[in-house]
């Protein structure tokens, strides 16, 4: 994590590629200015973790990345979540409300819903959020998409949840 700039991409990709690394998987965002980043990669067994810590550290200016590296572990409900789940897209906007994401993901985490990605933005009383959600297919999705019109009616916001197929051929440009 660092305040954003052009080029840090480039310098923690760099970084990897001297080490003889790869990318496995990468997701990075900007949030209010501070660029934030998140990656897989394979290294050779001589690079360790400190290692890796060091020279990923030293890739921007001097002190200017945060940076934690972690050993991957794979997770052990991987392969269940595919099986028996489906990808539904939760949208809200209108009047930002102090504890609207806490409320939404507290309500989510006791039924066993799974936020595998979030994004929300606020601009002066207005905030707009977009998650990606993995409902269990034993929800009563009929149920939760009433909960979820109540909560929207109570707080003076729209909230909806789609399919994300639906929600794809709904809003492609």
């Amino acid at each position: 994590m660092t305040e954003d700039r052009p080029g840090i991409v480039a310098s923690v990709s760099g970084c990897i590629l001297e080490m003889q690394g790869n990318l496995a998987a990468i997701s990075q965002t900007v949030v209010n200015g501070y660029f934030t980043i998140i990656l897989m990669a394979e290294f050779p067994s001589d690079v360790t973790v400190e290692i890796l810590q060091k020279q990923l550290l030293g890739a921007g200016r001097e002190g200017e990345y945060s940076v934690i590296v972690r050993e991957y572990r794979e997770p052990a409900a991987k392969g269940a979540e595919k099986c028996h789940s489906q990808h539904y897209v939760l949208t809200i906007t209108g009047i930002d409300t102090s504890g609207l994401v806490y409320q939404i993901s507290n309500n989510m985490a006791k039924r066993g819903v799974n936020i595998v990605d979030i994004s929300g933005h606020r601009e002066g009383d207005q905030i707009i959020l977009v998650a990606q959600l993995v409902v269990p297919e034993e929800i009563d999705l009929m149920c939760l998409q009433d909960e979820f019109a109540a909560f929207g009616m109570k707080k003076n916001i729209s909230v909806h949840l789609q399919h994300i197929n639906i929600f794809k051929e709904t809003n492609r440009i």
